[in-house]
């Protein structure tokens, strides 16, 4: 779960003008003409994650927010009412619960010893979380049919095509999802090691891993990573290919690994903007 500086990419030493900038920074990759082409699901998490910047923003400008947030983060909070005081109502804006997606997502539980800012950003990532598990799968059934989508530990979302390959053509892949704070050359590789021991596969039915992030790693440090993979000895047991591909949540870009299969191509196309 990402702290205010965390959420705008700075050190907690940053000064006001770096805040300033890291904010002008990030905002604008969530502004309405980058995403209107996504549909309504993603447009709101824009505005989602726009209002999650601009609290974080208004909280680290301000000396006295930023004081009470960096003695929360710490663990060092004070109460926010005094011993024995009733708990503040709820607010009538609170954010209600999303919509769901074939319960793949469940809110996480709260805990009393969680400060105030925990539970709003646990919020906006479960709807984050939704959105894309809503997207990914309506393209893979879109694709393949009808997919189940049994928990597989390691990832966030698992699908796996229910119609026999005869009527598809080819072996349907098995698609695992998992969205991490970086995606670069260790969760590339920890993706692959944890895919090829979830024994999802079927025969040679493939393995993709979505791996989604905001942040990607350059495409040099992606590339040795990919080829260190493929220079691993395949398990006689397990899948035919395991591909992890890298996606850009910000702009639905894909990086592929080389040599990827006509069906991980054919995935990516349609996943990728």
């Amino acid at each position: 779960m990402k702290t205010h500086y965390e959420l705008l990419g700075l050190e907690p030493t940053a000064d006001a003008d770096a805040i300033k900038k890291a904010f002008r920074r990030e905002i604008a990759r969530y502004h309405p003409d980058k995403v209107i082409h996504l549909g309504a699901e993603f447009q709101e998490m824009a505005a989602t994650r726009a209002s999650e910047l601009t609290v974080a923003y208004k909280t680290l400008t301000d000396p006295a927010l930023r004081d009470e947030y960096d003695a929360g983060i710490t663990g060092a909070m004070p109460l926010a009412h005094p011993a024995g005081a009733p708990a503040a109502p709820p607010r009538a804006d609170a954010p209600s619960e999303a919509p769901r997606v074939e319960e793949t997502f469940e809110p996480p539980p709260q805990s009393s010893g969680k400060v105030r800012f925990a539970a709003e950003r646990a919020d906006r990532d479960l709807i984050l979380k939704r959105a894309i598990a809503g997207r990914v799968l309506g393209i893979v059934e879109s694709l393949y049919g009808k997919a189940d989508t049994p928990p597989v530990r390691g990832f966030d979302l698992a699908m796996v095509p229910v119609a026999k390959p005869r009527f598809l053509g080819a072996m349907p892949p098995r698609v695992l999802v998992k969205l991490v704070d970086a995606a670069d050359g260790a969760a590339v590789t920890e993706a692959h090691s944890a895919a090829s021991r979830a024994r999802v596969h079927a025969g040679k039915s493939p393995v993709v891993v979505l791996l989604l992030s905001r942040v990607i790693a350059p495409q040099g440090e992606l590339s040795r990573a990919f080829d260190a993979l493929a220079r691993q000895r395949k398990a006689p047991d397990g899948p035919a290919e395991v591909a992890v591909v890298a996606v850009d949540i910000a702009d639905w870009s894909c990086r592929l690994p080389p040599n990827s299969s006509s069906v991980v191509h054919k995935l990516a196309a349609q996943i990728c903007a």
